[in-house]
């Protein structure tokens, strides 16, 4: 009897982990950055959810982390934790001088290294946010890598 009141209870938490599990709606995403050409000022990740302020205006970003820029390698990682599932791009620039903004050319090319989801590149305009967009549509944790891309 009481070999079968065990085996209950642990069908019954067997059922409830599984269905918890399928009940996932969000995940992580990691990013990493290639190509960090000189050991000074931050790299900014913007990670966008809509195309709205994509790539350059980070204030319209769903999130955005700073990472201060050691002498060593040249690459970093950054996490996104618990992102609900859809489409996101992501938008990253080496800020040399620490100012927090995008140094621009009289042209209006950057100055400091670019890098965007999908290996995009500036061209005569900005990468689009659809050019740029992947989807987050399942419960596996995502990395993506984004190279800089420095105009000097």
């Amino acid at each position: 009897m009481l070999g079968n009141l065990l085996m209950a209870i642990l069908l019954v938490v067997s059922v409830v982990n599984l269905t918890h599990a399928q009940d996932v709606d969000f995940v992580n995403l990691g990013v990493r950055v290639e190509g960090i050409s000189h050991n000074r000022g931050e790299v900014g990740v913007a990670l966008f959810s809509s195309p709205k302020g994509y790539p350059s205006h980070i204030e319209h970003a769903y999130e955005v982390q700073w990472v201060g820029v050691q002498d060593g390698p040249n690459a970093i990682e950054v996490v996104f934790e618990g992102l609900p599932f859809g489409d996101y791009a992501v938008s990253v620039f080496h800020d040399e001088n620490g100012n927090r903004t995008l140094e621009r050319s009289t042209l209006g090319f950057p100055k400091e290294g670019v890098g965007f989801s999908n290996d995009q590149k500036v061209t005569l305009s900005a990468p689009s946010f659809n050019a740029s967009k992947f989807t987050l549509s399942k419960a596996e944790d995502l990395q993506v890598v984004v190279a800089l891309d420095y105009r000097e």
